[in-house]
Formats: structure tokens, sequence, C-alpha cells
């Protein structure tokens, strides 16, 4: 039965952020996440074309040379136009996204500002109250810089300390594979978009229709997984 098999792509995690994965993801599984909630935040850069989708990388011929051009080649430009998307998901939604016609960074200010402020904590206030929520962000720099700490704190805002916060973990974090389906949704069938605005408005449309019970299913289990990176280590659920 032994058969070859290719290596996977997994995150490069040293022993001392194993230690604290472990022991940082057993305090989310066992205690700050019970009977809550989970809310999280990222952003994405998307392309006008689906050049990075993996699923589109390849046709059936019998002679390559008799392909036409748009099917044999993946073209990519060297500097591809990029539109910006942030968002926040729990199991019951998602918030109105940040989207920017530019591949500019999201620092502490404009995350405070365009993402927290306007969207975040008016999708926490519409849905929850205090002890019904976490909110789970990466470690992203600009999620943890102290001006948008001292913001969340004055909001009320219930959220992962820093250094409760397991690094290195996009396996156990939904978002990653909410961002692939939304990903495929959008360049399905090779779709490519002309121009930003129309690549904008696709994005929109495919979050304003995500299904809801794809989402529900997408947020179960983030404590099993925690647990499960706590009793076997961090690639147990890859």
């Amino acid at each position: 039965g032994i058969q070859y098999r290719k290596k996977e792509r997994v995150p490069l995690i040293s022993p001392k952020q194993r230690e604290k994965i472990i022991r940082t993801s057993r305090k989310l599984a066992t205690k700050s996440f019970v009977r809550k909630t989970v809310i999280i935040d990222d952003e994405k850069y998307f392309t006008l074309s689906n050049s990075e989708q993996s699923g589109n990388s390849g046709y059936y011929t019998d002679n390559k040379f008799s392909t036409p051009e748009d099917v044999r080649f993946k073209k990519k430009s060297k500097y591809e136009p990029k539109v910006l998307v942030w968002v926040a998901i729990s199991e019951d939604g998602i918030a109105s996204p940040f989207i920017k016609e530019s591949s500019i960074a999201i620092d502490a200010d404009r995350y405070i500002n365009k993402c927290l402020k306007p969207k975040l904590f008016k999708f926490i206030n519409s849905k929850y109250k205090e002890d019904e929520y976490v909110f789970w962000p990466d470690l992203a720099s600009a999620h943890y810089a102290k001006k948008t700490i001292d913001v969340l704190k004055t909001n009320n805002i219930v959220f992962v300390d820093k250094h409760e916060n397991p690094p290195n973990v996009p396996q156990a974090r939904p978002i990653e594979t909410f961002w692939a389906n939304v990903c495929s949704k959008v360049y399905q069938g090779g779709w490519q978009a002309k121009t930003k605005l129309q690549l904008i408005r696709k994005i929109k449309k495919i979050l304003r229709e995500f299904d809801p019970n794809e989402l529900q299913d997408l947020m179960k289990g983030i404590r099993a997984k925690l647990r499960k990176i706590a009793d076997r280590g961090p690639y147990s659920i890859f």
C-alpha cells in the first residue's frame, strides 16, 4: 500500500513558537472561546486576473502548439493592479468590507479608522452583548499596535490578548478557507476583470451573496482544532 506522496506546504514553526502555540491554543479552546462566538478578521489582495488561482493551472490537449493562447498560457503582468479587501466574519454573518483600489498596506491608523470603527464595531454592536463573543485578530503589527489596543479597550471590545494569541496557525483560522472560497467564486470559470471597479463590484456581490450555511460550516470546530493542536502539535490538523 506504499505510494508516493507530495510534501505539503506548512508554516515553518520554531521550537519557541511551538511551545507558545500549544499553550495558547489550549487556553483558547478550554477557556477563552467556551460558549462564545468567535469573530475573525483579515485582509487580502485581489488581482484583475485569476493568475494566482492554482485550480486554473491546467488544460487538456493532444497538441499544445495548436491550443489557443488564452488556454495554453497563464499570463501575469509583472505589476498587476491589486485591490485590498478587509473583512470580519463570524458564524452569524460578514461585516461590511473595507475595499481600497490600491495595494497599500493596512497600518494602525487605517486599521482603526477604516476597518475597526466604521465596520467591526458596528458589526459587533448590532449582533452581540459583551459576554457573547470574542474577537480574534491575527498577530499583524497593526492589529496589536498600542493605539489599536487603546481603541479596542475604549470601545469595550472583548479580544484575544497578544500574549494569549497562538502564532503561525493559519490552519486553525477559518478565514483562510473563507478567502479561498471567495477567490474561487470571484474567478469561477476563468473570469478576469478588465478594471478595478469591475473587480470590486464582483467581490462585493460574492460577499453579499455568500451562503450563511457555508459560513456557519466554516466557523464550526474552531475549539476542536485548537484542542487538537494543543494535544498533538501544530501540524496535526493539516
